[in-house]
């Protein structure tokens, strides 16, 4: 059925995704969005205001339902009209770079590899000097130990000692419960 045999209850009960779908249908190949609106805002009557309201929520509709495809440049179709190889084509030539770009572009201009590699090399240099630093210091960096005395007053069979009084005493606590 087009859309012209539709009474005007007909088209109003509808939804925007329906008829932008029977638009497309009729118009039988790829449009611009602003066309696919347009002829919806006739159909349904909108106020300028509706419409713009209207406007962004069709897009995002049309994204997320599967029938539509969006063909780049704001143009859509029908997935219906392109075997999925072939619309994905159509999606990837759809974005061109310039040539021009590209011809401005002095090679020269681009050492942003070798400015990485010198600033690695800085890094490399400043965190061995670090680590240079922290090998040496002086007997004053650690208070309360005198050179020849490390290990000085640490008694191992003291530490088994108080170990085991510990869970003597923690024994017979549980005993007393």
């Amino acid at each position: 059925m087009k859309i012209n045999e539709l009474s005007e209850e007909k088209v109003r009960e509808m939804s925007s995704m329906e008829l932008a779908y029977m638009i497309l249908e009729e118009e039988g190949g790829a449009s611009g969005y602003t066309r696919v609106m347009d002829r919806l805002t006739e159909l349904k009557g909108y106020t300028e205001e509706e419409r713009k309201s209207r406007m962004i929520k069709l897009f995002t509709s049309m994204n997320l339902d599967g029938r539509f495809v969006h063909l780049g440049e704001n143009h859509w179709g029908l997935r219906g009209w392109y075997p999925l190889d072939q619309s994905d084509e159509e999606l990837s030539h759809t974005v061109q770079g310039s040539d021009e770009l590209a011809d401005e572009i002095d090679p020269e201009e681009e050492t942003y590899d070798d400015d990485l590699v010198d600033i690695s090399d800085d890094l490399d240099a400043i965190s061995k000097k670090d680590d240079a630093d922290e090998d040496t210091f002086d007997d004053n960096d650690l208070e309360g130990f005198e050179p020849g005395n490390a290990g000085a007053g640490y008694d191992e069979d003291e530490e088994e000692d108080e170990e085991e009084s510990e869970s003597d005493n923690t024994e017979e606590s549980e005993e007393e419960r």
